[in-house]
């Protein structure tokens, strides 16, 4: 009897039942055996001993909460709109308060965030939409994962920006720049910087300088930086290494040409990024300046169709094109072809990877 006891008080020292108190009812159960009360109390002992590690981690775990799904809604309060009109985005989100909301844009590279807000103590929230940037867009807003509420995100919405104007032409009426296959265009996913040369340019001519990036800004999505005043003088090979865009005036360009844009491009992961870029100005022309929907060509339009070139876009065929190779009366405003072909080197494009530029 006393070796069966002994086997018994073995067994259960091998056994680690989880809780002290199943371990002290083991001690006491075997020391009602008179004879081997000290041996059994002395293998009681070594049991719990040996369980404290195992039993030490359970306790101090925190039991799992399961996930809970969240759930977001999304209204705009109108899918079409012209340029600069006010839209707004608003909805509900499921879950905590004050909660993290991303308004998001699909683009080829896929969903990428615009702005960002928080939810209201009830859940609600209001965003404006992108009505600077023109075309057609698909909005959805995201509320990221927050304590035990999993990701969720809206349905996604159409949103369409008009121009003020109506777009002449034919909507596949563009080219790219490249002859060779290539189809090169800045990294949208990154503000690309620039610089000007003012030295020789008329008095207003900053002005009308960052007016043509304002509208290319519009067309394409992308984010243009002023990056201040450079002294190089802007060629086909030179540019201010220390900026994306040079523009500035020079002394003369032959074959009565107003102005001549263009870049240089690296090719890498299947992608051909625009580096650098140069816009020359010729300084001994005499055109009106500012913007204009009529009438003879303006410094405006000149700049704003070379900024083109050095965005990666060629010639149009049409003369209602902005990009068409003769400034006139019939294109002082983007056509439906530059609009196209604004938007295949925009922001819709979708992120470079691997960005090799480093200005």
């Amino acid at each position: 009897m006393p070796d069966r006891l002994r086997h018994e008080g073995i067994r259960r020292t091998n056994f680690c039942p989880i809780g002290g108190q199943s371990h002290v009812r083991t001690a006491d159960a075997v020391m009602t055996v008179g004879p081997v009360r000290s041996l059994s109390m002395k293998r009681s002992t070594l049991a719990v001993a040996a369980c404290l590690p195992l039993l030490s981690g359970l306790i101090l775990q925190a039991p799992a909460q399961a996930a809970t799904s969240t759930t977001v809604s999304a209204t705009l309060s109108s899918s079409t709109v012209k340029i600069g009109s006010t839209t707004t985005v608003s909805g509900t989100v499921s879950g905590p308060s004050d909660r993290d909301v991303r308004l998001e844009v699909r683009l080829a590279s896929g969903w990428r965030m615009l702005k960002a807000s928080t939810t209201t103590s009830t859940g609600s929230y209001s965003m404006t939409a992108p009505s600077q940037w023109i075309g057609g867009h698909d909005l959805r807003v995201v509320a990221p994962a927050a304590g035990t509420a999993t990701t969720g995100s809206s349905t996604a919405r159409a949103f369409t920006v008009k121009p003020s104007w109506t777009p002449a032409g034919s909507s596949s009426d563009w080219r790219w720049l490249a002859t060779d296959g290539d189809h090169p265009r800045y990294n949208p996913c990154r503000a690309i910087s620039w610089k000007f040369n003012r030295n020789g340019g008329y008095a207003a001519s900053l002005d009308d300088v960052k007016g043509a990036f304002h509208r290319l800004a519009q067309a394409t999505g992308l984010t243009f930086t002023y990056a201040g005043t450079t002294s190089v003088v802007p060629s086909s090979d030179r540019y201010d290494r220390s900026t994306a865009i040079t523009v500035g005036f020079v002394s003369s360009l032959s074959g009565n040409i107003a102005g001549r844009g263009g870049g240089t491009w690296s090719v890498h992961d299947g992608y051909e990024e625009m580096v650098h870029g140069s816009l020359a100005l010729d300084r001994s022309e005499h055109l009106r300046t500012g913007f204009t929907s009529s009438g003879d060509a303006t410094w405006g339009q000149i700049m704003e169709h070379e900024l083109g070139h050095v965005l990666g876009l060629g010639h149009a065929a049409g003369s209602n094109q902005l990009m068409n190779g003769t400034a006139s009366s019939r294109n002082h405003l983007m056509g439906a072809g530059d609009l196209s072909g604004f938007r295949a080197v925009g922001l819709h494009a979708g992120c470079i990877p691997n960005a090799v530029r480093t200005v």
